[in-house]
């Protein structure tokens, strides 16, 4: 899929309930298969019955998962004003195929902008918005098609569309598959393709270690000198240390695309299967988004009254209120950018950021992340100075230009398909929502990285113990299924922290909700861990402020006439 995001979905997605609808065949004597009811709960999560040899794609269906396309879609949006990357000669398709349609988010946003076209959503399953919900005139114009594009042909005539529109399809079925685009295509009609590659975004300990250390509330209190120092813990002195906390769950995720012979690089793939098959094609160079500045800390809550412990821990609220703020002077926004002044960029172009509404226009380095903390008695925290940086910018992006071709001669530049004026008015937001639908995508192969788990259990329990997966044989099912669940949850949380929704809900007007009071031990007990998340921030090294995130390419060629 591609990436991107408007602060809100163009339309709200709705449940994905299984509701009768009247079929309504855009042509006669074809046969439209009936809801498909056969999916396959695992561990709660819903995904397709079908055998993974014949049908590879390994994403739950779950609502969560279905609303990542509103958010691509968003992005399209966003950068070309149309819900298409290409340009049609004779205005807008008459019969357009949308292949791996999903929850058919693209199809009702095209309908809409194209009222003389009509569409046909193809996917595996009907995961699709119930035709009796849209509007009539809307409605009359869609048909959702079921079947395995893998094992069977696509169930349309020849030349039978004059568009075809696939996106993000790179995750189960293989490249090679396009000849049979082709053979639907009418001579003349368009093809465009929104790829991205397999990436699994990770964090560096530096920035995961101070989440794992929260003392007790026991401990936070036997202090009597008021000290709260924390620093990070000292690196790990194993013979064999890990890259970063998460690299079993990488291992389990590539893993899952690897032994389904996926691609983990559809985009670098594609064009030798789109140039052989269509003409006039433009591939347009890989786009590289990184990940996002390091966001401040959300402020401290303020401290419990004293009274309010007399009274079962009630507090009057406006009483609360009037208190001064113990960390008042923390910024509320995410910052343009983080970065060392020997930056470089390891592609051969890249645009720097031009947001203008942040807080932060004005370089930032580490040690602006936050301001000092106020602890409870007062006094400021004293850390080591941080290390001596010279800020500069960031790009948001970086394109790999050596990646574009282009069959059309010297006349066609592949640029045009990126608006980069348009990518130049995204903020460190956007990079934000970037994340989370990379780190969503993987938590929607959560039930296939188990089945992989398993499977490495039983017979390859030595490369399990390497990447720190004490496997042992007489640990039964649940107990080993539980101890999966917690390392998920343990990725779930760290890249909650780093994508920071209160901070992108901030620069959009959206007030952070205060939290409720803590006593002064729970208080001393936050504070040492904002101490350890800021002296954390020191060891930040210049690549782990350039990782990307996300990668993300589009194709569009023709049929020869």
């Amino acid at each position: 899929m591609s990436l991107g995001f408007l602060p809100f979905h163009p339309f709200p997605l709705m449940p994905v309930v299984a509701l009768p609808r009247p079929l309504d065949p855009i042509s006669s004597g074809r046969r439209v298969l009936p809801r498909n009811k056969d999916f396959l709960n695992k561990h709660g999560h819903r995904h397709h019955s079908f055998d993974p040899e014949k049908a590879p794609y390994p994403l739950s269906y779950d609502r969560q998962v279905l609303e990542l396309e509103s958010m691509d879609l968003s992005f399209i949006l966003r950068m070309t004003k149309s819900v298409s990357f290409a340009s049609f000669l004779d205005g807008s398709p008459r019969r357009s195929l949308d292949l791996g349609c999903g929850g058919g988010t693209w199809v009702l946003e095209a309908a809409k902008e194209w009222p003389d076209c009509h569409f046909v959503g193809f996917d595996l399953v009907d995961v699709q918005i119930p035709l009796s919900l849209l509007e009539p005139g809307i409605a009359s114009r869609i048909t959702w098609v079921h079947g395995n594009f893998l094992t069977t042909k696509l169930p349309f005539d020849d030349d039978e569309f004059d568009h075809v529109h696939m996106q993000g399809l790179g995750r189960g079925i293989p490249e090679n598959k396009v000849s049979e685009v082709n053979r639907v295509l009418s001579p003349g009609g368009v093809v465009e393709v929104i790829e991205h590659d397999i990436m699994f975004p990770t964090l560096p300990r530096w920035f995961t270690a101070p989440l794992r250390v929260r003392n007790k509330r026991s401990d936070s209190i036997h202090h009597p000198n008021g000290h709260r120092g924390a620093t990070l813990p000292p690196p790990l002195t194993d013979s064999r240390p890990l890259p970063h906390d998460h690299v079993l769950l990488e291992s389990l995720y590539y893993g899952v695309f690897e032994n389904r012979f996926i691609n983990l690089r559809p985009t670098a793939i594609l064009p030798i299967h789109f140039t052989s098959n269509f003409r006039q094609v433009i591939s347009a160079p890989l786009v590289y988004f990184r990940m996002p500045a390091i966001p401040p800390l959300p402020a401290l809550p303020q401290p419990l009254l004293a009274n309010a412990l007399l009274m079962g821990g009630d507090v009057d609220k406006s009483e609360a209120g009037s208190l001064p703020s113990t960390s008042s002077d923390l910024p509320t926004l995410r910052p343009n950018s983080v970065s060392f002044s020997s930056t470089e960029s390891r592609r051969t172009s890249h645009s720097e950021s031009t947001e203008k509404s942040s807080l932060f226009d004005q370089s930032y380095s580490i040690s602006d992340a936050n301001t000092q903390l106020t602890s409870v008695s007062g006094e400021p925290p004293s850390p080591r100075s941080p290390k001596t940086v010279q800020s500069t910018k960031l790009p948001l992006y970086v394109i790999d230009w050596s990646s574009a071709e282009s069959t059309m001669g010297s006349g066609s530049n592949s640029r045009f398909l990126i608006p980069l004026q348009e990518v130049d008015k995204l903020n460190e937001t956007s990079l934000a929502m970037h994340l989370y639908w990379s780190y969503q995508s993987v938590l929607a192969c959560q039930e296939s990285m188990w089945e992989e788990l398993v499977d490495r259990m039983r017979n390859r329990p030595d490369e399990l113990r390497e990447l720190g997966w004490e496997s042992d044989l007489e640990l039964n099912e649940l107990e080993s299924r539980t101890k999966f669940e917690v390392l998920v949850e343990r990725y779930t949380q760290d890249m909650q922290a780093r994508v920071s929704l209160w901070c992108s809900l901030a620069e959009l007007g959206w007030p952070v909700p205060p939290r409720e009071p803590l006593s002064k031990a729970e208080l001393v007990e936050e504070e040492r861990l904002h101490h350890a998340m800021l002296e954390a921030r020191r060891y930040a090294s210049e690549d782990d402020l350039q990782t990307y995130c996300r990668s993300v390419r589009s194709f569009v060629g023709s049929k020869s006439c």
